[in-house]
């Protein structure tokens, strides 16, 4: 499925980097096309917990991470086509094509591991940067234009459509500041890994790959508010299925690359505003925002052993938050 949403994002792309008005697509018209380009900054926070078993207890919380301040550099493009009167809806269509890449520049993340429900008895906690790893977001939709006749400038677009979001998160220059391996012993036993000393833990060099894909439903509200100045704000409601592989490179029970899979289903909630400055029949600024607000329901975590046995367990809940600013310039074809 996430090669085909790829391979259907650049084919769009390239049809608006080809085509031109006034020309057809298997005998309806394209009225316009257009492309979005830009730069800027994004940050987001995830987060993530599992419990002792498959039923979410002993305890409730056994691990949890967080990833915090997570600043990224990103890259971002919008191919867009607004398609002749659809003989089955009556009126134009458009179609719409969004791809994104980050390169994370800094941030940090905590790994606490508990004995007790609730967060109690804490016997293992790190703090670790998380300066390292990229981001890729790709969605793609399409739905029809309703206009307004009695409110001029007005404009709607139901959109439906499909999205697939990465994100490669590390933990890396990690410090141990609690370690209580006695609290360990007396509730799981001296058979795992104890916690590292406190201090610098030296060669620390994990990995958390988070994927988040699946349909979602929405709508673009577009308003001309002056002859150079157009305002779009979008939400977009997702239902997703959610899947991560993690490498924890110093756990030496754990095997590896593949330490440890995550599972779940869940939701997305996204917002967009995006302004548009006419600079002339071609060229238009462009500034936009971009809020997101993602959380799964309860899953599994599935981790492999280096003596090749699977142990499963409750993922409790995934939680991801994300804002973002771009700057860039809009192209008509």
């Amino acid at each position: 499925m996430c090669r085909f949403l790829l391979s259907l994002i650049m084919v769009l792309l390239f049809s608006v980097l080809q085509t031109s008005t006034a020309l057809s697509f298997d005998a309806i018209e394209i009225e316009s096309a257009g492309l979005d380009m830009g730069f800027g900054y994004r940050s987001d926070q995830l987060d993530w917990s599992i419990s002792g078993d498959t039923n979410g207890a002993n305890p409730n919380i056994l691990s949890e991470l967080t990833w915090d301040d997570i600043e990224i550099f990103q890259l971002q493009a919008t191919g867009w086509l607004e398609l002749g009167e659809l003989p089955f809806l009556k009126r134009n269509a458009m179609v719409l094509a969004n791809i994104s890449f980050g390169k994370i520049l800094s941030g940090d993340v905590q790994d606490s591991d508990y004995a007790e429900d609730a967060r109690e008895s804490v016997w293992s906690r790190s703090v670790n940067a998380a300066d390292q790893g990229m981001t890729a977001d790709l969605s793609a939709a399409v739905g029809p234009i309703i206009n307004f006749n009695k409110m001029v400038g007005l404009a709607v677009t139901p959109l439906v459509g499909y999205g697939y979001y990465m994100q490669a998160l590390t933990m890396t220059n990690g410090v141990q500041i609690i370690s209580k391996p006695g609290i360990r012993t007396e509730y799981f036993g001296s058979y795992t890994d104890p916690p590292p000393d406190i201090g610098i833990i030296p060669g620390l060099d994990s990995s958390y790959t988070a994927y988040w894909y699946g349909p979602w439903l929405g709508a673009n509200v577009d308003y001309q508010a002056s002859e150079k100045l157009k305002l779009t704000v979008g939400v977009e409601y997702h239902w997703i299925e959610y899947f991560a592989q993690a490498d924890w490179n110093l756990r030496l029970q754990f095997a590896h690359p593949v330490s440890f899979e995550h599972e779940a289903s869940g939701t997305g909630l996204v917002w967009n505003i995006k302004g548009l400055y006419l600079l002339n029949n071609k060229w238009s600024w462009l500034l936009s925002g971009n809020i997101q607000n993602w959380e799964t329901e309860s899953g599994t975590d599935r981790t492999f052993f280096a003596d090749g046995t699977i142990g499963l367990t409750r993922l409790n809940q995934v939680n991801w938050d994300s804002y973002a600013l771009t700057t860039g310039v809009q192209y008509r074809f």
